[in-house]
């Protein structure tokens, strides 16, 4: 319906804002008695994204359970350094709530952070900050795997954001519906962009599935490949 339409973001860049809205911009409307009690921002998020992926952020903008449209929402987020909040808070979007008082946006912090989201006093509404979460960013690592012959498997792969001079670990499991865990059957090192490349010896009589796994770093979370299974070594 109409009413339920949420407003696209737009990103920003800055630091923490607190300022009435503009002029032109219409002051936010909705809610319902009693006013004295303070309006509810809500955030939702996923736990963690991959890469230089996008992560969705959505919530409401409620007083009494009625929701204030043409209200201003800021998205921001402050990094994790070590698993510890580091640096100042940082607008990344700002999303206008439709006449529910609903709001999406979205964020690409390529790192670990935390996230909020505020809306600044304007009109009959006070400042109200959401609730503070974690959104994880997992490092994207890639696996190709081909058979050359020789009983060798080689496998390919990048990183992403680039993770230099890093060390890979290729990593064997069962057969699908036989998943006992991951056993660690090699290594190798990343190049100076960021991808590997290895050959690796194998028994052509074996049958093997594999992904490919890096550890997290001070300010990105650990990631796997996805698992290729049914890898036959050729002869």
């Amino acid at each position: 319906m109409r009413a339920r339409h949420i407003v696209s973001t737009v990103a920003i860049a800055g630091g923490l804002l607190i300022a009435p809205a503009l002029p032109s911009q219409a002051a936010p409307t909705g809610g319902c008695a009693p006013t004295q009690n303070s309006p509810v921002l809500t955030m939702t998020l996923p736990a963690s994204v991959r890469g230089v992926a996008a992560a969705a952020a959505s919530g409401s903008f409620k007083q009494n359970s009625c929701g204030i449209g043409s209200a201003k929402i800021h998205l921001q987020t402050r990094s994790l350094v070590n698993g510890k909040p580091a640096g100042a808070w940082k607008t990344v979007a700002v999303a206008t709530t439709g006449a529910a008082g609903l709001w999406k946006a979205s964020l690409a912090p390529g790192h670990n952070v935390r996230v909020r989201a505020f809306f600044s006093k304007a009109g009959a509404f006070p400042t109200v900050f959401s609730s503070v979460q974690t959104l994880m960013d997992a490092i994207r690592i890639t696996m190709h795997a081909t058979t050359p012959g020789a009983c060798k498997i080689h496998l390919t792969g990048a990183t992403t954001p680039v993770q230099a001079n890093r060390t890979v670990q290729i990593q064997s499991r069962g057969a699908k519906g036989h998943f006992q865990g991951w056993t660690n059957i090699g290594s190798t090192k990343t190049h100076s962009d960021g991808t590997y490349s290895t050959p690796a010896a194998a028994a052509c009589a074996t049958t093997y599935n594999l992904r490919a796994h890096i550890a997290g770093t001070a300010v990105n979370a650990p990631g796997n490949s996805g698992t290729t299974f049914g890898i036959h070594p050729q002869h």
